[in-house]
């Protein structure tokens, strides 16, 4: 009998490397507009993409290739809308006269547009953008050196966002640079420190999945979506 493709290994790995690109991008509804200090002034969101989309987008491109990892942004970007709009239908629907949070509630977790918009903006478009370039290194490199196309294609395309994010979300306020300036520096001091963790998932995937991956290998066309 035919194994169910819902329990394939290589269905189940790329299931949950999704599924924390998707919780990084959603999460970053609520936690873009917090400003955070770490000796310099960055919104707390930047952490979350350094950890959680890009570094997990590159592993994707590096073990199916770049249509699977275009698949995966789409599929976030999807799950960010329809989360966003379930707190916003949560905030509007009529509270229980004994709850007295409303307000509270309202405050923390009403998304204004202009932080969805930007978000969505700056992550399709700095998303594509690193998948072009690590794509385009690693055939350069004919699938040799992860580290180089890891780190480049994340600092150009987290420099992309947090440019385009801020300047849209923060550009009434005289802090803006100051918050461009701390984020672009945290996102590529974070993105140096998950080089060795890129290379921990892929490495451990790429054996999970008896090394039938795209991993340290030229472009072909991904298995996911043969």
């Amino acid at each position: 009998m035919q194994q169910n493709f819902l329990i394939q290994k290589d269905t189940k790995a790329y299931l949950l490397l999704t599924g924390l690109a998707i919780c990084g991008l959603t999460s970053s509804v609520i936690t873009a507009t917090k400003v955070v200090n770490m000796g310099i002034n960055f919104p707390f969101s930047t952490l979350v993409f350094s950890i959680f989309t890009y570094p997990i987008v590159d592993c994707i491109c590096e073990l199916w290739g770049k249509q699977a990892a275009r698949q995966t942004i789409w599929i976030s970007l999807f799950c960010q809308l329809i989360f966003t709009l379930l707190i916003q239908l949560s905030i509007v629907t009529p509270h229980a006269a004994f709850w007295q949070l409303q307000d509270e509630y309202n405050l923390i977790l009403n998304t204004n547009g202009t932080v969805v918009m930007a978000s969505l903006l700056a992550f399709t478009v700095s998303q594509i953008m690193d998948i072009f370039v690590y794509q385009k290194v690693k055939d350069m490199c004919q699938g040799k050196k992860l580290w180089l196309r890891s780190n480049l294609s994340t600092y150009i395309g987290q420099v992309i966002d947090s440019t385009i994010f801020v300047m849209i979300v923060f550009h009434s306020s005289s802090h803006k640079f100051t918050i461009l300036f701390g984020a672009i520096v945290i996102k590529i001091i974070i993105s140096f420190l998950m080089t060795p963790i890129v290379y921990l998932i892929v490495m451990t995937t790429n054996r999970y999945l008896d090394f039938k991956t795209l991993a340290f290998k030229g472009d072909i066309k991904s298995p996911v979506l043969q």
